[in-house]
């Protein structure tokens, strides 16, 4: 008999044993299912041009050559047979492309005073202030005009960075950008495509658009958690009051001397992104802007902008 409680006191032993595994198991299933849950669901983080990304060096740099351009077709002009009566026809120009400035169109490009990087919350000037943020010039005009085929001030290091189909902007600097950056480093243009201020984004919610309501960010970063560039375009949502990041990223290129950024993007990409997200149709000529370049001083945000504020 006693062999048979024994036996008993075992088996309930053991059941107890299986039950409790049995219920660790669940419980460890459905943290794992929590988790898992949370990571896809949860919404991907704002990036934003004045978002702060922490610091950390690494010492790699990557960068992104132009597009090879490539030889125009050769064309043969035949002629007609003798006797044959030439044609002629009232020529047709060219379409001009959706939002393509009007013929002769070319803001005037200002040189950015040399020195004036601020503080970002404050505007106050600092020392020190990295290489590759103090802004010489960009692709925008003093009264904020965008041409997104610019041809003033063009440089030929940017030659077949972008196609006939492709918007093109840049940024140039008093000193080059270091190789690699020490710090997080952002450049950034922002677009008011229907240079309307009631639309986009909300006049004077940063410090970029005291005088923009713009629908587009499209720049580069340099990450130095990763020693990586990244790119990005980003939309306004006048839905959730946000800025979405779009699947699409600009192409850039930095020429040798490192005082020049040059950024591409197709305007199907652009206009179609544009649309869809913040509800605004890109206006011909009556684009405006700003570029801007930010990093730090010590534990300072510290930035430039080109035009500069009007305060």
């Amino acid at each position: 008999m006693r062999e048979y409680r024994e036996f008993v006191t075992q088996q309930q032993h053991a059941r107890g044993v299986r039950i409790a595994v049995f219920g660790i198991t669940v419980l460890v299933l459905s943290v794992c299912a929590v988790v898992v849950a949370r990571t896809l669901l949860l919404p991907t983080p704002e990036l934003t041009p004045t978002t702060v990304l922490p610091d950390a060096v690494t010492p790699t740099t990557a960068t992104m050559p132009a597009p090879m351009a490539t030889d125009a077709p050769v064309l043969t002009n035949t002629l007609p047979p003798t006797g044959t009566p030439i044609p002629t026809e009232t020529p047709v120009p060219a379409p001009t492309p959706i939002g393509a400035p009007s013929a002769g169109f070319s803001p005037t490009l200002p040189s950015d005073p040399q020195g004036d990087v601020g503080v970002y919350e404050s505007g106050d000037p600092v020392e020190g202030v990295p290489n590759g943020v103090d802004i010489r010039t960009a692709s925008v005009g003093a009264d904020l005009r965008v041409a997104l085929w610019p041809t003033e001030g063009v440089s030929a290091e940017l030659a077949g960075l972008a196609t006939e189909d492709e918007v093109l902007l840049w940024i140039s600097f008093y000193e080059p950008i270091p190789d690699p950056p020490a710090m997080f480093t952002d450049w950034v243009f922002v677009l008011d495509l229907d240079g309307d201020v009631t639309t986009g984004r909300p006049v004077g919610t940063v410090r970029i658009n005291p005088d923009l309501g713009y629908e587009v960010a499209v720049g580069v970063s340099y990450n130095s958690a990763s020693g990586e560039y990244e790119p990005y375009f980003l939309v306004w949502d006048p839905a959730g009051s946000t800025l979405v990041l779009q699947p699409d990223v600009p192409r850039f290129t930095l020429n040798e001397a490192r005082t020049l950024i040059g950024l591409a993007l197709p305007l199907e990409t652009l206009t179609e992104n544009v649309e869809q997200t913040a509800g605004v149709t890109l206006v011909t000529g009556e684009v405006r802007g700003r570029a801007a370049a930010q990093s730090y001083v010590g534990e300072s945000n510290v930035v430039d902008f080109c035009p500069d504020r009007p305060d």
